[in-house]
């Protein structure tokens, strides 16, 4: 299972949460292989409810 959260918008990037811990992710399509473990610390993330039309290519 995977949840989004919003981070940034310029550039954008989410922060995407699974079993191994958060990533941050460029918010492009295919952007699950650039992703680089988030070791930062941020309050209030927003969970993102719609994505457009991005696929990030995360793994099922």
């Amino acid at each position: 299972m995977h949840t989004l959260y919003h981070y940034m918008e310029q550039p954008p990037y989410w922060i995407v949460h699974d079993d191994d811990g958060y990533w941050l992710v460029p918010a492009r399509d295919g952007g699950w292989a650039e992703r680089a473990p988030f070791v930062g610390h941020v309050m209030n993330l927003r969970p993102l409810r719609d994505v457009g039309d991005i696929c990030l290519g995360l793994p099922a």
